[in-house]
């Protein structure tokens, strides 16, 4: 089963978990790159009030041919319980129609559940197999990998 993880990252936390769970299953991984600058203590208070805002933003040209994967793999931080905009662009233009996609999201404190839905209800046609969030992932490394292990274990039958 040829496999792709999609995901959007800030921080690196998104990444490190798309990274570990590109690594468990032999997938292929594509980050989403956000034109706008959101670096630093500004850019995290403009990436909250965009994602409240539900905005859309500039995303860099991905080559990407969504019609090879069999199973997908999307994930994005919780920012303010609610989806990034770079996360939010990049539903709004892929067809996934008939896909089958597993949903993550990577936050400090509480609002998966929001962010989780959310991602589901603007996942337009795809079958959502599975979902799951990680809590603290930079603190708990360690933990959050034996999260991903077996949470990954479950698509390689």
């Amino acid at each position: 089963m040829k496999i792709l993880v999609i995901y959007y990252s800030r921080s690196g936390n998104t990444k490190f978990v798309a990274q570990e769970i590109a690594s468990n299953l032999n997938g292929d991984i594509k980050e989403l790159i956000d034109k706008n600058k959101r670096q630093g203590i500004w850019g995290y208070f403009w990436s909250g009030y965009d994602a409240l805002m539900k905005k859309k933003t500039d995303l860099e040209e991905l080559d990407l041919d969504l019609a090879q994967y069999e199973l997908m793999f999307l994930g994005c931080p919780n920012w303010a319980a609610n989806i990034p905009p770079a996360i939010r662009t990049f539903l709004d233009r892929a067809d996934l129609k008939n896909k089958k996609l597993a949903l993550f999201c990577t936050q400090d404190s509480m609002g998966a559940e929001r962010v989780l839905n959310n991602l589901r209800l603007l996942s337009k046609g795809a079958e959502i197999v599975d979902q799951h969030y990680f809590n603290r992932v930079e603190k708990n490394q360690d933990q959050v990998k034996a999260q991903i292990k077996k949470w990954t274990d479950k698509f390689k039958q």
